[in-house]
């Protein structure tokens, strides 16, 4: 029988999907996607399959509002999200990625986030903590890659920018995002031991973000991964995610009447280290299904992520 890492094909769509993570950021509900590519796998192959697409969803809840040395308790938020993601690599080393959100969310702790009970009222901002689920298309991601080096150890630099793609409220525990526009530049870095049945990968970035009020958020993030081949179509990753930036916390923004509390969840710190594990099943030589779970380790002015399942479909094409 051929070992599942002698298909580079479904071998690297199989590490992207595990690494495909749907992160909850709240209270702004910031919706993160890190994924970490493995196409280099294919050794620049011409005649491999240049792009690939993927279909994720997930479930989340989370609950009571923590940071360091607190807990406020707090009602459920109960998120679903989908992704569909598309890259496709236009010349040996250079390949072009986008994706698309759509999240509907809903926060069952009354209206704390009213925009027409503030001082002074906002009437452009639309009222979504009402107990009920909200959907919006978050933000459009935008990006790009150049393989710099593909042998032994993999580095492959990017650049990622993201817009928002509706004009979804920002001013809610249930809002869907910050509605603010991002530009993330990092690198990939991989290693595939060539006598281990592993894949190890790490992906780090800086996130610039649009500064609210005069003050920075801007982040570092880091994801690792490490995958284990167990047959020509299973493999288990186990994987660690962090988040860590600038901000206010919950303790500066009292004073409601003042901008500042209306702009609050744009600009609170939301850091985070999330651990999970994935289960990737290559369904044929072409089509792979990843299931994951993950929970969140260290909170740190966020909401508290109590659970994240998640079911993704990866192809190439």
């Amino acid at each position: 029988m051929r070992r599942f890492a002698a298909k580079p094909v479904v071998h690297g769509v199989a590490v992207a999907a595990s690494s495909t993570l749907l992160l909850l950021s709240a209270q702004a509900q910031e919706f993160e996607i890190n994924s970490t590519r493995a196409d280099s796998t294919q050794e620049l192959q011409t005649s491999a399959p240049r792009g690939s697409m993927s279909l994720t969803y997930q479930y989340q809840e989370a609950e009571d509002l923590t940071g360091e040395g607190y807990v406020i308790d707090s009602a459920r938020i109960t998120t679903h999200l989908i992704d569909f993601a598309v890259s496709y690599r236009i010349k040996d080393r250079w390949t072009i990625e986008a994706g698309l959100p759509f999240i509907s969310r809903e926060w069952k702790g009354g209206p704390s986030h009213n925009p027409l009970g503030i001082v002074p009222p906002q009437y452009d901002s639309e009222f979504v903590d009402d107990g009920h689920f909200h959907g919006f298309f978050q933000d459009l991601r935008l990006g790009a890659s150049y393989l710099l080096v593909t042998d032994p150890v993999i580095v492959e630099p990017y650049l990622e920018y993201g817009i928002p793609a509706s004009d979804y409220p920002f001013f809610a525990a249930s809002a869907v995002g910050r509605n603010l526009q991002t530009l993330e530049v990092g690198s990939t870095f991989a290693y595939r031991p060539p006598f281990l049945p592993w894949y190890f990968s790490m992906r780090t970035g800086y996130v610039l973000v649009d500064s609210v009020l005069g003050v920075d958020t801007d982040a570092m993030r880091v994801t690792a991964d490490a995958v284990r081949f167990f047959s020509d179509r299973i493999a288990l990753n186990l994987f660690v995610t962090a988040k860590n930036g600038g901000g206010i916390t919950p303790s500066q923004t009292n004073d409601r009447t003042s901008e500042l509390w209306y702009r609050h969840d744009q600009m609170i710190r939301h850091n985070y280290t999330n651990m999970g594990v994935g289960v990737d099943w290559a369904i044929n030589e072409r089509s792979v299904m990843n299931f994951t779970i993950l929970r969140m380790v260290h909170a740190e002015d966020i909401f508290k992520l109590r659970e994240a399942l998640s079911v993704s479909f990866s192809r190439p094409f």
